[in-house]
């Protein structure tokens, strides 16, 4: 049996680029992987949190030991085909600029954990540790705990201890060849921080109709926005320290509009349109304070977008791998968490009077608020890396 053991987290923004033309082809091809997983994976599910960076990375790893139809499958799923051998090497600069990124806490790490009774292809191990900077370690069948425990402790410290547990306990046995993980932790803060004392509850309308009342942040600012009336959707962009990576907000006109705009992103180029043509705009803003989470197992709806074979313990072919056994893909497991908030408090008095002249101030004559369900896009600006993606729906 073999393992995959996915992970990823996000608080909250920051990335660069070597090879230009390389790592603009690789962010198209995580856009348009993001946009087929989502369909996938999240067509009825309400408020969602994933990471296709991790998803699309891990099976990016994988793919160095699949060779035939199995290489073929994850190639043309991953959307990197005509990247080639040159997607790892895009890779390896994208992980080094990922884990060089300032203004931001942004840390992504790579993990293979080895059972030592297999003989495994040093050339496989070399690979991932070389271009993925992978950490390299075998697992015990008999640790405390189980097997599962200390890679589980290892995915924990590298979020702060955001995600625990991830590998589920019977997860590894000894017919276990070995397992990938990758992490992504991100921690920012706004470029202009929303007062904590602006916050206040309000009614967040669902697409069914339902009312809820729900914390918003609120907030008068200039910010970039486009308003597209003819795809019905307004978008806006929250800029985090150092202007590099921003939240976009993707706001359809009408509140049950959510599955419209769903549609639309599932045609291809279209996500990468919704970030273009945004301009400067003074408004009132306000956003639902968002905490939201996810534990899933993806290997069906990999299987959904074609990685087929690699599933299958007759017709996978990882002999990139190993030869000494048939191995095949068993388990694809994916968290991520996401924390949009006022970012810090504030707490302080004060009483001053002041006589002066009164200076009137009009209010903004525009205003955008997500009162109703939204997707939202972590994303470096300056690759297009769509580094998380999710939906909002109370």
């Amino acid at each position: 049996m073999f393992s995959i053991a996915v992970t990823c987290l996000a608080v909250v923004s920051r990335l660069v680029s070597g090879d230009l033309q390389q790592q603009q082809a690789l962010s198209s091809a995580v856009s348009a992987f993001s946009q087929k997983f989502y369909q996938q994976t999240f067509s009825t599910t309400k408020s969602s949190v994933f990471s296709p960076y991790s998803v699309h990375s891990a099976l990016s790893m994988t793919s160095l030991g699949a060779r035939g139809d199995t290489a073929t499958e994850i190639s043309q799923a991953l959307g990197v085909t005509s990247l080639g051998a040159s997607t790892h090497l895009a890779y390896k600069e994208l992980i080094q600029q990922l884990n060089t990124a300032t203004d931001v806490e942004l840390n992504t790490v790579n993990a293979i954990y080895v059972n030592p009774n297999y003989n495994i292809l040093p050339q496989f191990v070399n690979d991932v540790t070389n271009y993925y900077s992978a950490v390299a370690s075998n697992f015990d069948l008999s640790a405390p705990g189980g097997p599962e425990q200390p890679i589980n402790d290892f995915i924990a410290a590298k979020t702060k201890n955001t995600i625990k547990n991830t590998v589920p306990t019977g997860t590894i046995d000894r017919n276990t060849v070995l397992l990938l993980v990758n992490t992504i932790f991100f921690n920012g803060t706004w470029e202009r921080k929303f007062p904590a004392y602006e916050s206040f509850s309000q009614d967040f309308h669902k697409a069914d109709g339902a009312v809820e009342l729900l914390l918003m942040m609120h907030d008068d600012r200039t910010i970039n926005v486009k308003r597209d009336n003819v795809n019905g959707v307004d978008v806006a962009e929250l800029p985090f320290k150092g202007g590099r990576f921003s939240l976009y907000i993707a706001l359809p006109q009408k509140v049950d509009g959510i599955s419209e705009l769903e549609k639309l992103l599932a045609t291809a180029g279209k996500v990468d349109d919704l970030f273009a043509g945004l301009s400067p705009v003074r408004l009132s803003l306000a956003i639902p304070v968002v905490r939201l989470s996810s534990s899933m197992m993806v290997s069906s709806n990999l299987k959904d977008m074609g990685i087929v074979k690699a599933f299958s313990p007759m017709a996978a072919d990882f002999t990139g791998i190993t030869q000494s056994a048939q191995v095949y893909l068993s388990h694809v497991i994916h968290n991520a968490v996401i924390d949009i908030k006022e970012t810090g408090t504030v707490a302080a008095a004060a009483t001053v009077i002041d006589i002066v002249a009164t200076s009137v101030q009009l209010p903004p004559a525009e205003s955008f608020v997500a009162d109703h369900p939204f997707l939202y896009f972590l994303r470096d600006k300056q690759t297009g890396l769509i580094l998380f993606q999710g939906q909002y729906s109370g």
